[in-house]
């Protein structure tokens, strides 16, 4: 099949060389001037060009009167004007032979017949010059390996560069998954706030991020799309190389009103959008935390899991039982130990009676005291065939000289002797997280602050690799 056009378009918008704003301004408070600032602070190392009518420069920088008197080649082009004159910078970027625009104006479908009127028009421009159009009506896109921030505002903070891309209908929403990625340091390649969607959507992003080579891992924030069937086409063709995860909003009455007059998305019901995800092989998700939670750990791990039996490790058991519960009513099952296996337990522990050992397999505090003990325990629980994936719960005390410590080389020696995924949750704030957690991912395991959340990462994931299994 011929590659589509909108994939060179794709190329020219998250790899530019050369970038115009058009619609710059030299009032701090103006779209086209926080564009300017952002891209800027970013670092981006290729040309930044200006466009106003009737400035003539913007902080020492030349200022063309049109992007057609610009005397470079143009890759990208970020419009910061007014809906009305969205279509004239379009014909403009069309003489130019601009392929990417991203639009960030409002007032386009999400207002009504009128807006729509326009939308169509800015359709036609863009399809006929081939411009694939980011928008109207959003925040923008941006490359971390490419330090490229075509937004309007600043990253709050550093965004580490990884192998998940992230697209997202809602620019606010785009912003809440850029504050996530950072609280668990998700390292991210692309994103895009796409909006109203006049000519590039989700199916588009899809195929462009089955071929990326700094993609690995797609995540999905989605409201609508009046092209269902194209993204479970297209979707069918990309799980298979590359996870795909969706959190999809628009399910209730009001939800689904406010999705309407948000980008004009018809939000459909969701529970045709489940069945479709599924057959799809998507991963649909329940919030932005479970989003990239799952995200993270699929990013780490060297090994997925093969089928749905999980063995949990801790040495206390409360906070475990809470991830217990949570698989289970996830479909996850969580079969006892088999005789060996919990023979070989109570040997390690070697107490003078023998306890009895479960799943969870409690170790009590002698687990808390004695990392070997920990670990061997996982390493018994993983020698044969019985189950397909460990998570262990830890409460790690901060202190050096009390207890046994975290049993962070014990886990990662574990890993070598066994190809099943091992997630770790150790209990402590999201904020203040062990210095263990930063070794233990180095080495393919993925560590979560809490229970819960390294349930159901660990069940998304599960979930996932069993959508991929032959029918």
């Amino acid at each position: 099949m011929a590659k589509s056009w909108k994939m060179d378009a794709l190329n020219a918008i998250f790899s530019p060389s050369s970038i115009a704003i058009i619609g710059a301004s030299d009032k701090p408070r103006k779209l086209g001037n926080l564009t300017l600032r952002a891209l800027t602070a970013s670092g981006f190392e290729g040309q930044i060009f200006l466009v106003h009518p009737y400035l003539k420069t913007i902080s020492n920088q030349e200022v063309y009167a049109r992007v057609q008197d610009i005397p470079e080649p143009i890759d990208l082009a970020l419009v910061a004007v007014q809906s009305p004159n969205v279509p004239r910078v379009l014909e403009d970027c069309a003489e130019k032979d601009i392929h990417g625009a991203v639009v960030y104006s409002a007032g386009f479908k999400e207002l009504g017949e009128l807006g729509q009127r326009l939308e169509t028009q800015i359709a036609h421009i863009a399809n006929e010059a081939k411009i694939g159009v980011i928008g109207p009506n959003c925040l923008g896109i941006g490359n971390i390996h490419l330090k490229l921030n075509a937004t309007f505002f600043p990253y709050p903070a550093p965004i580490p560069a990884g192998r998940v891309s992230m697209i997202s209908q809602s620019g606010g929403v785009a912003g809440l998954l850029h504050y996530a990625a950072v609280d668990v340091q998700l390292g991210l390649a692309k994103f895009a706030s796409i909006g109203n969607r006049v000519n590039l959507d989700f199916a588009d992003f899809l195929e462009y991020f089955k071929d990326d080579a700094h993609t690995d891992i797609v995540c999905l924030f989605i409201e609508g799309t009046e092209d269902a069937r194209r993204l479970i086409t297209i979707a069918k063709q990309v799980s298979l190389l590359k996870p795909i995860l969706a959190y999809k909003v628009g399910k209730t009455p009001a939800a689904q009103r406010a999705t309407k007059s948000h980008t004009g998305s018809l939000a459909g019901r969701g529970e045709l959008y489940s069945s479709a995800f599924r057959q799809a092989g998507i991963q649909e998700v329940a919030g932005i935390s479970e989003l990239v939670d799952t995200a993270k750990a699929l990013s780490i791990l060297k090994y997925l899991p093969k089928g749905n039996r999980v063995a949990l490790v801790t040495h206390t058991l409360g906070p475990t039982i809470i991830a217990a519960e949570i698989l289970e009513e996830l479909d996850i099952e969580l079969p006892p130990p088999d005789v060996q296996t919990v023979k070989g337990i109570q040997k390690a522990m070697a107490l003078p009676v023998a306890i009895p050992i479960d799943n969870p397999i409690d170790l009590l505090a002698l687990g808390w005291a004695r990392p070997n003990i920990f670990a061997e325990a996982l390493r018994l629980a993983a020698l044969g065939d019985q189950y397909d994936a460990f998570l262990t719960v830890f409460a790690p005390n901060f202190q050096e000289d009390i207890g046994g410590g975290t049993p962070t080389k014990e886990l990662l020696e574990v890993t070598k002797t066994t190809k099943k995924p091992i997630i770790a949750v150790l209990n402590s704030p999201i904020s203040h997280p062990p210095p263990e957690k930063q070794v233990l991912e180095a080495g393919g395991i993925p560590v979560f602050a809490s229970p819960a959340r390294g349930a159901k990462a660990l069940a998304n994931i599960i979930q996932f690799t069993r959508s991929q299994q032959p029918k």
